[in-house]
């Protein structure tokens, strides 16, 4: 019975994490002439494109990149 109570706690603890998860932010960028295209969590108040792309533009730019396209938002990624 310990063990059932046990998983159960750690199952609801998943469900949790998994509610309050973040948006994952699908974006192409630059680096000089190395083009990627990347993923990247942004908090959940930023889930659409115009509430995360500065928040995209500005960690990018921190590590000298240049924002080109945010090509897809995804809820809870």
């Amino acid at each position: 019975m310990k063990h059932a109570v046990t998983i159960l706690a750690l199952a609801m603890g998943l469900f949790a994490t998994n509610a309050s998860a973040a948006c994952l932010v699908e974006y192409k960028a630059r680096k000089g002439t190395e083009y990627v295209q990347k993923r990247m969590s942004v908090p959940d108040n930023a889930c659409s494109v115009g509430a995360a792309t500065p928040i995209v533009q500005s960690t990018l730019a921190d590590q000298g990149m240049q924002l080109l396209a945010i090509v897809k938002v995804t809820p809870g990624g």
